[in-house]
């Protein structure tokens, strides 16, 4: 009699879910959707010659080949899974997936961009209608131009429209929404009797949220400065302008089909991508604001003050000291401040408001060891913030367009030491923050409490004006009280008034709050220039991040930046 295996069933099921929840990952888990693949083979095969050796005895060789021909069997089962998922069920997004290296340069598939030279990609335009990039036929080929690029400084749009050539592929907005810029998407039945009567296809149109105009100007301000500027509307999670130094010209990759001399044309194109790939160019094509991560310096101490303020009892916001020195465990080095005596100072009485208004080093040091690593990191998540172990699959702070997470810690045991915790506690440790984060982190106190999620693409919509695509400004969590919000406001409202960090004030007439920041990176090199605003401070309409890389003292040119750029805002509404 054959012996029962009560196994069977369950690991036929399993294997079952696991190759069906495997084949509809994303792309990106391509690793994940492999090991699925082969667990649930290997469950599969188990399964399968278990019952070969269950059946009635037989010779030797008639065993050995079912079992042979059931290994067979299997690896052809796992190879045609494999091509169903890569050319059937994600066939359109391996065709238009981009890989963003870390230096910002893409790769992509050329051949739907090759498709699409006889297609009128929908035009690019900003939150009032300018139109920052659209389609021309030359010769019968489409290409890209830019209308704006002899009123405003093209390569301040660059990361945001990012290129589209046949040569190299696709990057930033051209590259997310390729689909419907193309017309593939949003526009399916007209561009199906396009093929069928001849026409030619055109693509959907994008309006940005980003104000050209004050993009432009803040690009002006920062100048050559390498960096990057993120402008937030708080109450919705707009971006109105993100800048990053350097930039890249996008039309000096377009090739001109009715140039006299084409092969000229394209080695200018070449030179200029050569240009750009090289190692001393600074990494042009890398988006600092939504990619770039550095340690946050003092004004991570605003999270850590929200920590404090959420956790009451605990954190004790008004019980604090300013030491010269602060010892959080004895074999480890102090913790000093960046300027001496600064207690004397601060004076009296000591409260979170004033060491945040100076920044003391030592004040935020023994507020993070007085809330421990559960409790803090805990916060910091809530802002995204989060321990390498903790990020969620497929994690993005800015969808449409390619971003980074930032990182409480690069080891995720980091924390369990106080001393490390302590130089977190103040925005140093392992900490690595984009600027779109720390805008977020501005706006959500803007925003009593709420964060929002950033967006850049407003609207999609067809040729003949009807929407495809409206998006809606959504709220991502509470990430404190109103009366933490409240509070941290008069804090930052204290830094710009009479804390390090007032120089700010001297550029706008509205009144504004801050945190400036000095964040240590490479020992011997300048430090970064951090500052973040909002303004104006009774009913925030923006939040601001800057961060100018080696740019020094962040109570010096980088509040003078955040104020200017506050001012461009203002004078712009």
């Amino acid at each position: 009699m054959r012996p029962r295996r009560f196994w069977h069933a369950p690991a036929l099921v399993t294997a079952l879910v696991l190759l069906m929840y495997g084949m509809f990952l994303p792309i990106e888990q391509e690793p994940t959707w492999l090991l699925l693949l082969w667990i649930g083979g290997a469950l599969a095969g188990l399964v399968m010659i278990s019952q070969i050796n269950a059946a009635p005895p037989s010779n030797d060789l008639s065993r050995t080949v079912s079992r042979i021909g059931t290994v067979i069997i299997l690896g052809f089962l796992m190879l045609s899974l494999q091509l169903l998922r890569q050319q059937l069920i994600k066939a359109e997004a391996i065709s238009s997936y981009v890989v963003t290296s870390a230096d910002g340069s893409t790769t992509s598939n050329v051949r739907p961009v090759l498709a699409t030279q006889r297609v009128l990609r929908g035009p690019i335009s900003d939150r009032k209608g300018r139109i920052l990039v659209e389609s021309m036929l030359v010769n019968g080929i489409a290409r890209r131009s830019y209308p704006l690029a002899g009123a405003y400084d093209i390569t301040a749009f660059g990361h945001i429209l990012g290129f589209f050539s046949p040569r190299y592929g696709q990057s930033g907005l051209e590259a997310r929404f390729n689909d419907y810029l193309s017309g593939e998407r949003g526009n399916e039945w007209q561009s199906l009797l396009n093929e069928w009567t001849g026409e030619l296809p055109q693509g959907n149109a994008l309006t940005l949220t980003i104000d050209a105009e004050l993009q432009d100007q803040v690009a002006r301000l920062l100048g050559d400065r390498r960096g990057a500027v993120v402008v937030l509307d708080p109450r919705t999670g707009a971006i109105l302008a993100m800048v990053s130094r350097p930039g890249f010209d996008p039309s000096r990759l377009v090739v001109d089909p009715a140039a006299a001399d084409l092969a000229a044309e394209r080695q200018r194109v070449s030179d200029y991508w050569s240009r750009l790939n090289q190692d001393d160019a600074g990494q042009p094509l890398l988006n600092r604001a939504s990619q770039g991560r550095y340690p946050p310096g003092s004004t991570f101490k605003t999270v850590t003050a929200v920590a404090v303020l959420e956790h009451p009892l605990i954190g004790q916001p008004n019980q604090i000291t300013c030491p010269n020195e602060y010892f959080p465990q004895p074999d480890a080095p102090p913790i000093v401040n960046a300027v001496n005596n600064l207690g004397a100072i601060i004076g009296e009485p000591v409260t979170l408001e004033r060491v945040y208004a100076f920044s003391c080093n030592t004040a935020f040091a023994q507020y993070a060891v007085r809330l421990g690593a559960d409790r803090f990191a805990e916060v910091a998540q809530r802002f995204n913030i989060f321990l390498p172990n903790r990020i969620p699959t497929g994690f993005r702070v800015l969808r449409d367009l390619p971003s980074e997470p930032s990182l409480l810690a690069v080891q995720a045991n980091f924390l369990a030491q106080p001393r490390a915790l302590a130089d977190t506690g103040y925005g140093q440790g392992q900490l690595l923050v984009t600027p779109l984060q720390m805008a977020l982190i501005a706006a959500t106190i803007a925003n009593d409490g709420v964060m929002m999620e950033p967006y850049l693409v407003q609207r999609i919509t067809r040729p003949d004006g009807s929407t495809v695509r409206q998006t809606t400004p959504k709220s991502v969590r509470r990430v404190m009280s109103s009366s933490t919000a409240r509070q941290m406001r008069e804090a930052m409202a204290a830094v710009a008034r009479y804390g390090f960090g007032n120089s700010i004030s001297q550029f706008v007439t509205q009144p504004v709050g801050g945190k400036s920041g000095t964040a240590e990176h490479v020992p011997g090199a300048p430090p970064h220039a951090w500052f973040i605003a909002i303004g104006p401070i009774d009913q925030p309409r923006y939040a601001v991040a800057v961060i100018i890389e080696q740019g020094g003292e962040g109570s010096g040119v980088a509040a003078r930046l955040a104020g200017e750029v506050l001012a461009a805002a203002f004078a712009l509404e």
